[in-house]
């Protein structure tokens, strides 16, 4: 637990620490906890007397580990096919479960940003400005977009990926890159480049495939 908060303060001694014994349960298990709570408070927000039903817990319990699990998989599987890539078949790789104990410690500023978003549209200030995506709160470029009548999704989903919590997980990302992979600053910017392509490319085909729906119903 320690290091997992560390990564908010002190990222570069906890990701030398996570080098050295690169442990993962405890983060994604407490990352895990955070966000199911986080998505079962949204679905009962308005009417708490049903909090503890069945309904209400399925869901968060359902979506919570399976999507975190998708995600830190899917985003340390591109960064390890990368990094084998740009070092080659001789060199002596890094194990995945390295690169995945970063990957997953770093997940606590996405959950940080998951906290503030949980507040902010939830503001008595805020019903009166509508948010280009649904249950999102505008901390990129998309606060351009804050009020406008029906943007196109798309494009807002592109400027929410400019994101200040998006921005500094990549940031801390390269910074894990550079100490366990041993890449200069180039190397691991063009890499935290790739991913955060790869992860804007999945959120467009996702809501396209949706048909341009980007909601996703909680509570079943």
């Amino acid at each position: 637990m320690k290091t997992l908060l560390g990564i908010l303060a002190a990222p570069r001694e906890s990701l030398e620490s996570l080098r050295a014994r690169p442990v993962w349960r405890t983060a994604l298990l407490a990352t895990t906890l955070g966000f199911f709570v986080l998505l079962w408070l949204g679905g009962c927000w308005r009417d708490f007397s049903q909090a503890f039903r069945l309904s209400s817990l399925l869901g968060p319990a359902l979506v919570s580990p399976i999507a975190l699990g998708l995600v830190s998989l899917g985003t340390t599987t591109l960064v390890y096919l990368i990094y084998k890539i740009a070092r080659g078949a001789d060199h002596e790789a890094v194990p995945f479960r390295t690169l995945y104990a970063v990957n997953i410690h770093c997940g606590v500023i996405f959950f940080l940003g998951e906290i503030v978003n949980f507040l902010l549209m939830r503001l008595p200030w805020q019903a009166a400005y509508a948010t280009p995506l649904r249950n999102r709160f505008p901390v990129g470029l998309d606060l351009l977009l804050l009020g406008a009548e029906n943007p196109n999704v798309y494009l807002s989903i592109g400027l929410h990926a400019t994101s200040i919590f998006v921005f500094w997980y990549l940031w801390v990302l390269s910074l894990g890159i550079r100490v366990v992979c041993g890449f200069s600053t180039k190397q691991s910017v063009v890499i935290i480049i790739l991913l955060w392509c790869a992860m804007v490319a999945f959120a467009l085909a996702t809501a396209y495939v949706a048909g341009g729906n980007t909601t996703v119903r909680i509570r079943i």
